[in-house]
């Protein structure tokens, strides 16, 4: 790691929140409610194949609009039904599937996140959010009381990019006024984060809350020295700033 960067950009989705009580589980309610039962693994297997699995078409350019955004989470949420071999539902479903996740319920806070930032925030780091997410990203981070600790929050509806597409990273530099060697972004992805954030000149670190391993990292040469952590107190450690006392 370099010195001390002046912006740590941090992921989102499983970096800082988690679906609760689980992606599919919140899909699955909402399925049911219109009628199409399916079981929770089956429906896990296919949200990971459509959304884990790279695809260059989608990461941009594309409309930075809220009309846009929805169009392109249907899409999304079609192939996966197409995946579990259901056709497209009416209109309806797809607006009750997102504000179902506009719901505080929905969503778990990590619990190392705000002890973190702010131990980030009191160092004199600024910070700021780089996501692969919808329009309503900033509404959904104020409802979680995150939003006020980021000097920006860029999600990738608003920008026409999506991470690994070096135009988001570019976009969140140019926001936040610093090079790219003296900022680090965080995050679950070794696709979209640690790939992209590398391409853009950006030194990464993956968290891997969950099964991730630094393994993982050694299929791809070019990142295998990439730092892992496993929460984000670890990126205090590699930052050198003090853990919060308890």
């Amino acid at each position: 790691m370099r010195s001390r960067p002046e912006v740590v950009f941090l992921d989102v989705g499983d970096t800082m929140v988690s679906a609760h009580p689980s992606w599919a589980a919140v899909y699955r309610a909402v399925l049911a409610e219109h009628g199409v039962v399916i079981e929770e693994e089956p429906l896990r297997r296919a949200l990971l194949e459509v959304f884990g699995v790279p695809d260059p078409a989608l990461e941009g350019p594309f409309e930075a609009s809220e009309a846009s955004s929805f169009r392109r989470s249907v899409g999304f949420d079609t192939a996966v039904l197409a995946k579990l071999g259901h056709p497209p539902q009416p209109e309806s479903f797809y607006r009750r599937l997102e504000a179902a996740f506009a719901e505080r319920a929905a969503w778990w806070v990590y619990e190392d996140v705000v002890p973190a930032v702010g131990a980030l925030d009191r160092a004199g780091i600024r910070l700021a959010v780089i996501s692969n997410w919808t329009w309503s990203l900033p509404e959904l981070l104020h409802m979680l009381q995150l939003a006020g600790h980021f000097e920006a929050i860029i999600t990738s509806a608003r920008v026409g990019y999506e991470k690994p597409h070096p135009e988001i990273f570019r976009y969140a530099l140019e926001r936040m006024g610093v090079a790219p060697n003296r900022a680090v972004h965080v995050g679950d992805s070794i696709h979209a984060d640690i790939g992209g954030a590398t391409r853009a000149g950006i030194a990464p670190v993956l968290i891997a809350r969950g099964g991730q391993t630094g393994s993982h990292l050694a299929q791809h040469p070019d990142l295998a020295e990439t730092p892992v952590i496993r929460d984000l107190y670890g990126l205090l450690d590699i930052l050198g700033v003090d853990r919060p006392a308890d």
